[in-house]
C-alpha cells in the first residue's frame, strides 16, 4: 500500500504537470512527408519578448490566471453590432501565441499575435497614417519586390468582408477594414504577398501570393511587442485556407 506521504506527492506532481506544461516553450513536431512547422511562443517563455526574469513563477501565474479572465470577459456583449456590418474578431493584447514569420522579398521578420478566430493575415504598414506604438520596425510596401495590392474585382478582395475601393496608379485597389466590439481596429490596402515560414527540416519555406492586410491606420489595446494578427480561422483568407492542399495534405493542427 502506498504511504501517505508517497500519495501526497503524486497529487502535488499531478497537480503541478499541467502548470510546467503551460510556461514551456511550445513547438509543432515534425509533420510525416517532410512538412513544416511554426513555433509558437508562450508569453512566458525566454524566447518571448514579453518575458520578464525578474518576474517569479507565482507572478507569472498570477498574471496568465488575469488574462484568462480578461479573456472570458472578451467574449460578453458589451456593443451593439448591426447585423448588416458583421465584424471580424480581432484579439487584443489578451493573446497568450505569437507567431513569428517574415513578409516580402526579401523577407522582413514579423511578430503577430496566432489568433485562431481572426480571418485575415494582417501588420501594420508603413506609412502609417495611425498606428499604435510598435517597438519593431514597421514593413515598408516599397522595400519588397513581390508586393502587389489586390483589385477590387479580385477573388481576394471579395473573400474579405467590409472592403471598400480606391483609384489610386491608374486601378481600383481593394481596401479593407476589420473592427471589433473593444473598438479595436485596422485599415489599409489589401495586397498579395510572399510569406515565409520555418520548416520541421530546417529550412524556409516560402509561399508565394499570400492574401495579407497592409495596416496603414490601426488602433486599440495592442501590445507595442507585437503587429497585427495572424489569422488562422477556417475562411478564405487565413492562412490556415491559403496554404492549401499542397503544402499541407489537407492536415493542418
Amino acid at each position: 500500500m502506498a504511504s501517505h506521504h508517497s500519495l501526497l506527492s503524486f497529487a502535488a506532481l499531478a497537480t503541478m504537470l499541467p502548470v510546467l506544461l503551460l510556461i514551456c516553450r511550445f513547438s509543432l513536431t515534425q509533420a510525416l512527408n517532410g512538412g513544416f512547422s511554426v513555433d509558437l511562443i508562450r508569453r512566458d517563455s525566454p524566447a518571448s519578448p514579453f518575458y520578464d526574469p525578474s518576474e517569479t513563477p507565482s507572478q507569472r501565474m498570477a498574471k496568465a490566471l488575469r488574462r484568462s479572465i480578461n479573456r472570458v470577459n472578451h467574449f460578453k456583449p458589451t456593443s451593439v453590432v448591426s447585423s448588416a456590418a458583421p465584424p471580424s474578431e480581432i484579439v487584443p493584447n489578451n493573446g497568450d501565441y505569437l507567431m513569428e514569420y517574415s513578409v516580402g522579398t526579401p523577407p522582413f521578420p514579423v511578430l503577430g499575435i496566432a489568433d485562431t478566430c481572426s480571418d485575415l493575415i494582417w501588420l501594420q504598414c508603413s506609412p502609417c497614417t495611425k498606428c499604435y506604438r510598435q517597438s519593431a520596425l514597421l514593413f515598408s510596401p516599397l522595400y519588397s519586390t513581390t508586393y502587389k495590392k489586390v483589385t477590387c474585382a479580385s477573388k481576394q478582395c471579395h473573400s474579405v468582408d467590409r472592403t471598400s475601393c480606391s483609384f489610386e496608379e491608374g486601378s481600383f485597389n481593394c481596401q479593407y477594414e476589420v473592427s471589433d466590439g473593444d473598438r479595436s481596429f485596422t485599415r489599409g490596402d489589401l495586397a498579395l504577398d510572399t510569406l515565409t515560414l520555418g520548416s520541421a527540416r530546417s529550412r524556409h519555406v516560402s509561399l508565394p501570393h499570400i492574401t495579407v492586410g497592409c495596416g496603414h491606420n490601426n488602433d486599440g489595446t495592442f501590445d507595442e511587442k507585437s503587429s497585427g494578427i495572424v489569422g488562422l480561422s477556417a475562411s478564405a483568407s487565413s492562412l490556415v485556407s491559403q496554404l492549401g492542399s499542397d503544402s499541407t495534405g489537407d492536415k493542418f493542427s
